[in-house]
């Protein structure tokens, strides 16, 4: 079965790889919340690595292991996160927090949820909105984005965190968010 999403995922199925998501998004959280000290920053960990296999598909072995796929995925992103934050990492703690991944009943609900974040997003500051497209649509990092707007790294990730604190007070889960993304990176 694992074969089969793998070959489905490069062959760019969305279904495959929302099953993938579905089946993996927990772990990959659990994994990755234990170098953090925020959900959020967790969460964001979490939607780089989804964001980064569905880029690369293409990229990846017919036998590939999705488990160490997406670990050794979870491990750069961590590595890159910290980068930006400019400090090193420390372990949370070994308390696993829970996820309440919501389940979608049919593909119009996750349109409205799409459109609701669309909406929401033009509703938030010209430039904080343009600082969130860079990072999340534009994948470009937190130094980049830094440069180009005379701010510093850390200013620029508290606009983002802004803005995704924002969204999920809104209404907006991270799921969505996630295909969110997607949706905006594929399009650029």
């Amino acid at each position: 079965m694992k074969t089969n999403l793998i070959k489905g995922l490069r062959e760019g199925d969305h279904s495959c790889f929302k099953e993938i998501y579905e089946k993996y998004h927990f772990k990959v959280y659990i994994f990755t919340g234990r170098f953090t000290k925020q959900a959020a920053d967790t969460e964001d960990i979490v939607q780089n690595v989804f964001i980064h296999l569905w880029r690369y598909r293409n990229n990846i072995a017919p036998d590939a292991v999705l488990d160490a796929l997406l670990f050794k995925s979870s491990k750069q992103e961590i590595s890159r996160w910290y980068k930006k934050q400019e400090t090193f990492p420390v372990l949370a703690g070994d308390a696993l927090r829970e996820d309440a991944d919501t389940e979608y009943e049919s593909d119009e609900e996750i349109a409205m949820q799409l459109e609701q974040i669309s909406m929401l997003l033009e509703q938030i500051p010209e430039n904080r909105r343009k600082i969130f497209t860079l990072n999340k649509f534009e994948l470009r990092s937190y130094k980049e984005i830094a440069d180009e707007m005379s701010m510093t790294p850390t200013a620029v990730a508290k606009q983002i965190s802004k803005t995704l604190k924002y969204l999920r007070e809104h209404g907006a889960n991270d799921g969505v968010l996630l295909w969110f993304s997607i949706v905006m990176f594929l399009e650029n």
